[in-house]
C-alpha cells in the first residue's frame, strides 16, 4: 500500500490568456486569443473529491475523500506560486498537503524541491545530471496530437551520450462527454482528456518500466476526474517523490466552490 503522501495525485489549475496591443490598426502583436480556462485558480476556491484505489484484481483497497483549498501565494525560488492545501482522509489514515503551482501563456508548473528526488539516480551517474526545477503538467493549447514531457531525468555521461532514467510523456487525447456526480445532482460535461506515460529506466539498454495515468479537465471547472496508475508525486512545499504502483486510483469531483 502507497504512502498517503503519494495518493495526493495533482490537483491542478488551467489558464491561457495572450495579450496584443491596444491599437489593432497599427499593433504588430497577434492578434488576441481567448483560450478555455480549464482550471480557475481562484484563492478560496473549494473542490471535494471520492477517491477509491484498487488493486490489480478490481478490489477495493480503500476509499475516502480528497479536499483542496486555493488558500494564497508563496514566493518559492524568485517565482510567485498558488499555494494549495491538500487533506486526503481514508478513515484509518489521512495526510495534509501543502502544493505550489503558476500558470502562464504556456501552461501549468508546479515547483520541485530536486533533493527529493536524489534517491532515483546512481552515485555513479549523479555529477552527470542537471534536475529541472518545475514540472510542466499542462501545455497551451491543448490541441490534437499535442504531445510534452511532464518532466524529465537523463544523464549526460560522455559528449553526445545521454542515458535516459526517468521520463513523464503527457499527451492531448481528445474530448470526451462524461458525467459528474455531484452532491448537488448529476450534470454533463465535455471533458479534455490528457494521458500521461511514466516511462522508468532501471538498467542502460533495457525497456523502461511504463505506468499510465489520466486526468479530465472541464473549463472554468478545473480537474474533475483522475484515473489510473498511482505513479506521481508528493509536491509539497515543492517536494517530488516517485512511487510508481499497478494499484488503480480513481478520483471523481463530487462538489466545488469558485472564487
Amino acid at each position: 500500500m502507497l504512502s498517503g503522501i503519494l495518493r495526493n495525485i495533482f490537483f491542478i489549475s488551467f489558464a491561457l490568456i495572450i495579450l496584443i496591443g491596444c491599437n489593432p490598426d497599427n499593433s504588430t502583436n497577434p492578434p488576441e486569443q481567448n483560450f478555455p480556462d480549464y482550471y480557475p485558480s481562484g484563492i478560496g476556491s473549494i473542490f471535494k473529491y471520492s477517491v477509491i484505489e484498487t488493486d490489480s484484481l478490481g478490489n477495493i483497497v480503500q476509499s475516502g475523500t480528497r479536499d483542496i483549498l486555493f488558500s494564497g501565494t508563496f514566493n518559492f525560488r524568485g517565482r510567485d506560486y498558488i499555494t494549495q492545501k491538500d487533506s486526503l482522509d481514508f478513515g484509518s489514515q489521512s495526510s495534509v498537503n501543502t502544493f505550489l503551482f503558476r500558470k502562464t501563456e504556456t501552461g501549468v508548473f508546479y515547483a520541485v524541491d530536486t533533493s527529493q528526488i536524489s534517491f532515483l539516480i546512481s552515485d555513479t551517474l549523479r555529477q552527470y545530471i542537471s534536475l529541472r526545477d518545475e514540472m510542466q503538467l499542462l501545455f497551451y493549447p491543448l490541441t490534437s496530437g499535442s504531445s510534452w514531457s511532464l518532466y524529465r531525468i537523463t544523464a549526460v555521461v560522455q559528449p553526445g551520450i545521454e542515458v535516459k532514467i526517468l521520463d513523464i510523456i503527457a499527451t492531448f487525447d481528445g474530448t470526451e462527454q462524461i458525467d459528474l456526480n455531484l452532491t448537488s445532482g448529476t450534470i454533463n460535461v465535455a471533458a479534455q482528456k490528457v494521458k500521461y506515460t511514466l516511462e522508468l529506466y532501471s538498467a542502460f539498454g533495457s525497456p523502461p518500466t511504463m505506468y499510465t495515468a489520466y486526468m479530465w479537465f472541464v473549463e472554468n471547472i478545473g480537474l474533475v476526474k483522475f484515473e489510473g496508475n498511482q505513479f506521481i508525486f508528493d509536491l509539497s512545499g515543492g517536494g517530488i517523490v516517485f512511487e510508481p504502483s499497478p494499484n488503480i486510483l480513481t478520483q471523481e469531483l463530487i462538489d466545488y466552490s469558485l472564487e
